[in-house]
């Protein structure tokens, strides 16, 4: 059961008497609803409101049964019994008239929690003689919004306020039984959106004349003091949870931050002095290439461009036969072992291609056709596309990388042969390199991978990963590396999955 839920089974205990116990000395709600009564004929007979034709008195039956079984003491009651409705308006912001003033302006953007205490603008006090200022202890709720029916936006008043057109109020005949009839709606937000939301409108609303005649089981007052005291101290006690919580996953991100932002620098794991330096290895991998490329065995590839530091201790790369100096994109130092290298310098990157309708089905023929992030997991790939039409294919062992959409994604491509969207691109080693190091190194630099995303929908080019710097390790430490950050990744998912 995760905080969200927790919360809702408090409520849901609330609401039918089981959080708190009774007492059979409390005054019952059928005395309190009497009390109800009487406010409201006083001001009905002093003209302040009018009577409500709708208004009904609900009663157990023989059986006490009406609307579910309810505590000993509780009693149903009709929401239009126990309160006043009113709406808002908003006034011309040209009229000066109504703004600054001593009042508070209430919007829908300002009902995110329990109460509300205050809001930026101002209503002045002579606005007031055209619009309703409600006192503290009423219950707003937002009637017209972008959002109902995922959430019921709710909050009680603290201080005076005026609200706009999209927020109806509740003041209630007895301030106190405010506080329960907020948790109730709250404990009741799935089935009051369902049932009274609007439909066939442009704006998602609350049929909030319906709305009016909703069912209310009402505790002893003191009951409900003791139950909205409960909640309140078992919210915060869900709330520090979840603050731990959020603590601890911002701490988990750091460290598994902390540990690449380590690992691509040489600090991660002690480096081996008897290991082959990097740039024996990136000379040896270059004249192999070369040697093939000769024979013709592979193509000889294009930008083969060198990264060495100068006798000036700079960074230098030889670009179209000329030394240029990079130490501007070089982002920190190596370790004496290690050398700086282009993606394109020594892994293929192929880019995917999309294929019509036509060209792919669901029937498990062909190869598999994965389109993008949506098809990788943590442990796996879901497959549910299939092609006899591949253009562009993937092999087993390829590292695949999203570029469309959400950018960054990596998986090592377990599937054998499958054909990639343009939604992914494909990253082959084609030097012996450790790919799991590659996917440490780009990890590392995902930031400066999304910043590169360019138009509407983001997106990195070719051009993005081929010219990205890569960080290279002897191979043996780049083998190191990757089990140390493999190790750390688990620890860390172990830890992830218990807050859940």
């Amino acid at each position: 059961m995760n905080t969200k839920q927790l919360r809702q089974k408090i409520l849901d205990l609330a609401i039918r008497g089981k959080l708190v116990p009774q007492d059979p000395n409390d005054e019952p709600a059928s005395v309190l609803l009497e009390r109800i009564r009487a406010e409201k004929e006083k001001l009905i007979n002093s003209g302040k409101i009018k009577r409500d034709k709708r208004d009904s008195v609900i009663v157990h039956g023989d059986d006490k049964s009406h609307y579910g079984q309810l505590p000993q003491g509780w009693i149903w009651s009709q929401l239009s019994q126990i309160a006043i409705f009113s709406g808002g308006k908003t006034p011309s912001t040209d009229n000066n008239t109504f703004w600054h003033g001593s009042f508070n302006w209430t919007t829908s953007k300002d009902v995110k929690c329990k109460y509300i205490d205050s809001t930026i603008t101002k209503l002045s006090k002579l606005g007031t003689e055209q619009m309703r200022v409600f006192p503290p202890k009423t219950l707003v709720m937002v009637v017209r919004s972008g959002i109902l029916r995922r959430t019921l936006p709710i909050a009680i008043l603290r201080q005076k306020s005026t609200v706009n057109q999209d927020i109806k109020t509740m003041s209630f005949f007895i301030d106190d039984i405010c506080e329960f009839v907020y948790f109730y709606f709250l404990a009741k937000e799935e089935n009051i959106l369902t049932q009274y939301a609007k439909s066939g409108t442009t704006v998602e609303s609350i049929n909030f004349d319906e709305f009016k005649d909703i069912r209310i089981p009402l505790p002893p007052l003191s009951e409900q003091y003791r139950i909205t005291s409960s909640i309140d101290t078992i919210f915060s006690l869900i709330t520090e949870i979840e603050d731990k919580k959020a603590d601890l996953k911002e701490a988990i991100a750091y460290t598994k931050s902390k540990i690449l932002s380590l690992a691509v620098s040489g600090k991660l794991v002690p480096q081996n002095q008897d290991d082959e330096p990097a740039y024996a290895l990136l000379e040896r991998i270059r004249l192999e290439q070369n040697k093939l490329a000769k024979a013709g065995q592979i193509k000889r590839m294009k930008g083969e461009n060198a990264i060495f530091r100068g006798v000036d201790n700079s960074y230098y790369e030889n670009v179209a036969y000329k030394k240029v100096c990079i130490d501007e994109q070089i982002p920190f130092n190596l370790p004496k072992t290690w050398e700086w290298y282009r993606l394109s310098n020594l892994w293929d990157l192929l880019s995917g291609r999309d294929l019509a309708a036509s060209e792919y089905s669901a029937t498990k023929i062909g190869i598999p056709y994965i389109t993008g992030a949506s098809n990788f997991t943590d442990n796996d790939f879901i497959i549910n596309r299939w092609t006899l039409s591949p253009k562009t294919i993937a092999k087993n062992g390829d590292l695949l990388i999203t570029c469309k959409g959400t950018v960054g994604a990596m998986k090592i491509n377990t599937q054998g042969e499958v054909h990639i969207a343009r939604q992914i691109m494909a990253v082959r080693n084609r030097s012996g390199l450790n790919v799991e190091f590659l996917i440490i190194a780009m990890t590392s630099f995902i930031i400066q991978i999304t910043s590169a995303a360019k138009g509407i929908i983001p997106g990195i080019s070719r051009e993005d990963l081929l010219n990205m710097l890569i960080p290279c390790p002897p191979i043996n430490e780049q083998k190191m590396i990757a089990q140390v950050v493999s190790q750390a990744d688990a620890n860390l998912l172990k830890i992830a999955d218990n807050l859940n």
